[in-house]
C-alpha cells in the first residue's frame, strides 16, 4: 500500500515539473535543472551539482524566488532538507574525492547519496577516529551498501555520555508536569490517578532541589 502511494506521489511531482518545463525555453539553466530533477532517482550527482550551482550563483533570484529553499520546494518539488543533503554531499565529493564525480554510474557506480551524507557527517565529527574514517571512506567508495557503512560507523563511533543527573531530572520533571496536567484535564478518570501523577512530579521536584 505504501509502495503504491510513493509511486503515485512521485508521478504527480514529475507531471508538475513537466508542465513547468513546457513553459520554459529548452537549453536554459532553469530548464536544465528541471530536467535533471525529473531524473533524480538515477542522477543524484547531476542534481546535486546543478543545485549547488543554482545556490552558489543565486540563479533562483532571476527566476522569481527570494530564497533557495523556496525555489526547491516550489519549482522542482524537492524538500529543502533533501536539497541541502544533495548539495552538501556533492560539495563533499568535490573536495574529498572528485574522481567519484567522474564515474559513469554503470561500469563504476556512484555511491548512494545516503552513503555520502553519512561519510560527510563523520568527516565533520572531531571525535570520530580519522584512521577509521579513511578506511570506511574506502569501503563506501567501493560500492558498499548503506547498511554496511552504517554498521562500520556504529562499531567505531564513541558512545554518547549520559546526561548529567540534574539535566535528566529537569527533563523528567517537565514531562511529569505535562502528564499531570493532561490527566487532570481529562474527563472520567479517577481522582487517584491524578493524585499519583502530581505526587510523581512532586517527588522529581524534590530530587531536583537536593
Amino acid at each position: 500500500m505504501k509502495k503504491g502511494f510513493a509511486v503515485e506521489t512521485e508521478s504527480k511531482a514529475g507531471q508538475a515539473i513537466k508542465r513547468k518545463m513546457e513553459q520554459i525555453e529548452p537549453g536554459t539553466p532553469r530548464y536544465n535543472v528541471l530536467d535533471t530533477a525529473r531524473r533524480f532517482k538515477t542522477t543524484w550527482v547531476d542534481l546535486g551539482r546543478t543545485l549547488w550551482e543554482v545556490r552558489q550563483k543565486k540563479l533562483f533570484l532571476q527566476w522569481g524566488y527570494e530564497k533557495f529553499d523556496d525555489y526547491c520546494q516550489g519549482e522542482i518539488r524537492i524538500k529543502p532538507r533533501t536539497a541541502s543533503k544533495l548539495t552538501a554531499s556533492y560539495s563533499f565529493l568535490k573536495t574529498e574525492e572528485p574522481s567519484v564525480l567522474r564515474r559513469d554510474g554503470v561500469e563504476k557506480p556512484v555511491p548512494d547519496v545516503q552513503v555520502i551524507d553519512m561519510l560527510r557527517r563523520i568527516h565533520d565529527d572531531d571525535d570520530f577516529p580519522r584512521k577509521e574514517f579513511e578506511r570506511i571512506k574506502e569501503i563506501a567508495f567501493d560500492d558498499a551498501s548503506l547498511a554496511k557503512v552504517r554498521q562500520e560507523v556504529r562499531e567505531h563511533r564513541p558512545e554518547p555520555a549520559p546526561p548529567p543527573r540534574a539535566q535528566l531530572i529537569k527533563r523528567l520533571l517537565t514531562q511529569a508536569n505535562r502528564l499531570a496536567e493532561a490527566i487532570a484535564s481529562a474527563d472520567g478518570l479517577p481522582p487517584a490517578i491524578t493524585e499519583r501523577a502530581v505526587a510523581l512530579a512532586d517527588d522529581l521536584r524534590t530530587l531536583g532541589d537536593e
